[in-house]
């Protein structure tokens, strides 16, 4: 897979909006159903990583 590039606003577990690019992005789907796409972040502030939603245009990467 490709490295991601793309920046992605997103609200950090503190609750701070921020512009980050996802560590990874994966589609979680039902079988048979439009699933939703889920991105690895990681907060700037504490280092620690967490999941978010993404657009559904943005590319798979990781």
């Amino acid at each position: 897979m490709a490295a991601c590039t793309q920046t992605v606003k997103v609200k950090t577990p503190e609750g701070v909006e921020k512009d980050l690019v996802p560590k990874k992005v994966w589609s979680l789907a039902p079988r048979g159903r439009k699933g939703v796409k889920i991105g690895l972040f990681q907060d700037p502030a504490t280092g620690k990583y967490f999941r978010a939603k993404v657009p559904d245009d943005y590319p798979e990467c990781g």
